[in-house]
């Protein structure tokens, strides 16, 4: 009895506390439902979530950083060093720093350099200097122009009037086209031809082209720029000893006779090289021969070095035939004219194409019409350089 007396009395302590709880959810509802509760709620609701999201958030944080952690833990030293990189704090970088450049020393300026130069502030004047021995000046060997010289008794007879101006035409190349050399053979004496030393057959055409009154050259190979560009045999080439140099040039030297001197077929590269026009100069001078500068090149050493060393030499003022046209080298005659006109002679150089022989054959009648001279090479060679025979 006692026990079923004490589960009633829970029984109705439980209902009871369930009509309270409900009575108090009633009264609550409408509290809620009046203004001031609905204020008020949303107050509580608001503080609720605010102080919930702190809580959540700091406990994300740490928990972020203690994985962190334990993940250095666990890391290679790569990605350990990898990490302290990326932690570490980013420095500024430098501003550059402007380095003036040192001064150009005087030997060092380049070519054309002379209006700055002469722009600089004045420095003041050096004092001085003390009186020095007179030097003697060593003039150029003579050129032989007696007449022993080859040069000289080989060349053409040629009466040069006076006052006039001279136009001397070599044709080059000559015997390598053996039509081409009949043709060049065929035109008036005065014109000078230059033989090819390898082309066959070259001293009977030489022979032939003398009695026909034209005055002699050897052309010979000489090293051009070009690798890919066959010069032809026993070319002069830089990298020749000495020795190989005599042996090649007398080779062609020695292909016949009567000549006045040599001009080079081709030789861009080797009319720049000074030890190798010294042997070629030498030899000429040993025979005393003529050198004719064909100029393939400005800067060769050719004619400043024949003149220091006192061999017979004269340079090529026009190129007749760059272009294989008839009216070209009309136009290149004409320019060869201006300039005999200029300078008392001219020197033009051509080849026995079809095109030039016939432009020489229009223009000597007219050119003579002129006032032109049309003479061998040697008679402007008398001219430059003071000699006679």
């Amino acid at each position: 009895m006692a026990r079923k007396s004490r589960a009633r009395s829970r029984h109705k302590a439980r209902r009871g506390r369930s009509r309270r709880i409900a009575t108090g959810f009633i009264a609550a509802g409408a509290v809620v439902r009046s203004g001031w509760g609905r204020f008020a709620f949303g107050i509580l609701i608001g503080l609720g979530l605010g102080i919930g999201g702190v809580f959540y958030l700091g406990g994300y944080n740490l928990g972020t950083k203690g994985s962190a952690k334990v993940t250095t833990l666990n890391a290679s030293p790569v990605q350990k060093a990898t990490q302290k990189v990326a932690e570490a704090p980013v420095q500024p970088k430098p501003a550059p720093q402007v380095v003036e450049p040192p001064p150009v020393p005087s030997h060092a300026k380049p070519l054309g350099e002379e209006a700055k130069v002469a722009a600089q502030p004045a420095k003041p004047p050096a004092p001085a200097p003390a009186p020095a021995a007179q030097v003697a000046t060593i003039a150029p060997p003579p050129i032989n122009a007696g007449a022993d010289a080859a040069w000289l008794k080989n060349s053409v007879a040629f009466s040069v009037p006076q006052g006039r101006p001279l136009i001397a035409v070599v044709l080059d190349d000559v015997g390598v086209a053996r039509n081409h050399a009949e043709l060049a053979i065929d035109l008036p004496g005065v014109i000078t031809l230059s033989f090819m030393t390898y082309a066959d057959g070259v001293a009977d055409m030489a022979a032939r082209a003398r009695a026909k009154g034209h005055e002699l050259m050897l052309h010979v190979p000489m090293e051009p720029l070009g690798h890919e560009i066959d010069a032809g045999p026993h070319v002069l080439t830089v990298g020749a000893s000495e020795s190989e140099l005599l042996k090649r040039l007398a080779w062609g030297l020695d292909r016949f006779p009567g000549y006045v001197g040599i001009n080079n077929h081709m030789g861009s590269r080797f009319t720049q090289d000074e030890r190798g026009m010294q042997v070629v100069l030498a030899e000429l001078k040993r025979r005393n021969l003529l050198f004719l500068d064909s100029r393939t090149i400005s800067n060769t050493v050719g004619d400043k070095l024949a003149a220091r060393m006192g061999v017979p030499h004269v340079m090529r003022d026009v190129f007749l035939d760059n272009e294989m046209d008839e009216a070209a080298v009309i136009r290149q005659l004409m320019q060869a004219e201006r300039v005999a006109a200029s300078k008392g002679q001219a020197i033009a150089i051509g080849h026995p194409h079809p095109a030039t022989i016939a432009a020489i054959r229009a223009w000597m009648p007219k050119a003579e019409t002129r006032g032109f001279v049309i003479v061998p090479l040697s008679a402007v060679a008398k001219l430059r350089l003071g000699a006679s025979g």
